[in-house]
């Protein structure tokens, strides 16, 4: 079995060391681009469980040929706006049967999949990351601070999601099969979560305020941050409810979720995770060294955005349902990054070009959309 990890970051490293430590007759490889900042061992330090090993893997390269050719399994960590040039890079090396993971597999990578990889290869995705993972030294060593209990995956075509889990449990991963990929599709994990965090952090100031000092993500979380998650949630679910052909169970809603039937609940419970409470805002020094400014270059701003909340307010637009709350957060975004995603007040605007939205794929109803899930 050859596995090739596309992505040398948080994610990609900690996939690479921990599926080469649990299976050693694995041939386990890294693309990326800076392999010659990693070392010959890297180390992970699987905090929740109290141990550390090391990991010797077979291939770290940034050339894709040597990377991924004959790949079996290819799992994808990379920023979503990264996703289709790794496509492209990788696809005429992979074995013709290979499955193609995406880890989270939201972001729109089943629009066009099938203009990259042969008709034996198989697209699937992760609902969410397997586990919480901060890079302690790049191309050296990783921490994995927290394991969720099991992945939730499917297959673009659910006959080949069967496939798909028995090749990630056999890479050290308990798995939770789904019933189509639109439940990997419309996760809000992110995409809810964190956009409504940055809208009530930095909602009411200029993109080049000054704060005095770095904001954590999670810590301080408040009502008002947990009455918008669960609103654009509540959007979410209505859009899905209006597809009962299709079964979304494994979206939950996010108080489900996190086991929090109110709004002051999710508010204790967010700010009570221990794997949360050193997590920073995606803020950087102010160019004057007085302070921290708001850091729109990171993968927060990037992705969680145009390749997550775009996505789902596309899709409820397809399904005729109204979304409020997440145009009122989405509309922040666009004017805080100098962007154009409504004009006169539809979404239409010349910068959702470059989003993850269905549209951009000539995807202009509801059935043409749920075909991607079939």
């Amino acid at each position: 079995m050859k596995v090739c990890i596309v992505g040398g970051g948080n994610i990609g490293t900690a996939l690479a060391c921990s599926i080469k430590n649990y299976n050693h007759e694995y041939s386990v490889s890294l693309y990326t681009r800076h392999p010659e900042q990693y070392s010959g061992i890297l180390k992970c330090n699987d905090i929740e469980h109290g141990l550390s090993f090391n990991s010797k893997l077979d291939c770290i390269s940034s050339d894709p040929k040597t990377a991924a050719s004959d790949a079996n399994l290819v799992l994808i960590a990379l920023p979503h706006f990264a996703v289709e040039q790794a496509f492209l890079s990788i696809s005429p090396f992979v074995s013709q049967n290979a499955y193609i993971g995406v880890v989270p597999g939201y972001g729109g990578c089943e629009f066009y999949f099938d203009k990259y990889f042969k008709k034996g290869c198989s697209l699937f995705g992760f609902q969410r990351v397997p586990f919480i993972t901060r890079l302690k030294h790049y191309g050296k060593e990783v921490d994995i601070l927290s394991w969720k209990p099991y992945s939730i995956i499917a297959a673009q075509h659910p006959e080949k999601t069967y496939g798909a889990c028995k090749l990630i449990e056999n890479c050290g991963f308990a798995t939770k099969k789904a019933s189509n990929f639109l439940s990997i599709a419309l996760a809000p994990t992110n995409p809810i979560l964190h956009t409504s965090r940055l809208f009530q952090l930095f909602g009411m100031y200029s993109s080049d305020h000054v704060f005095e000092q770095k904001l954590k993500l999670y810590v301080g979380w408040t009502d008002y941050t947990s009455e918008i998650m669960l609103s654009m949630d509540a959007e979410l679910h209505k859009m899905l409810d209006s597809i009962p052909e299709y079964d979304t169970t494994e979206i939950r809603p996010l108080s489900e979720h996190y086991e929090s039937p109110t709004v002051h609940d999710l508010t204790k419970k967010i700010n009570s995770i221990p794997s949360f409470q050193t997590i920073y805002a995606p803020m950087i020094d102010a160019p004057n060294g007085s302070g921290y400014v708001v850091d729109t270059s990171s993968r927060l701003f990037t992705e969680d955005f145009p390749f997550g909340l775009a996505i789902i307010r596309a899709d409820c637009q397809l399904c005729g349902i109204e979304t409020p709350s997440i145009d009122k957060v989405l509309s922040w975004y666009a004017n805080y990054v100098n962007k154009e995603y409504y004009l006169d007040g539809k979404y239409v605007g010349k910068d959702l070009i470059a989003t993850g939205i269905p549209q951009n794929y000539g995807i202009t109803t509801l059935k043409q959309l749920l075909s991607y899930y079939q």
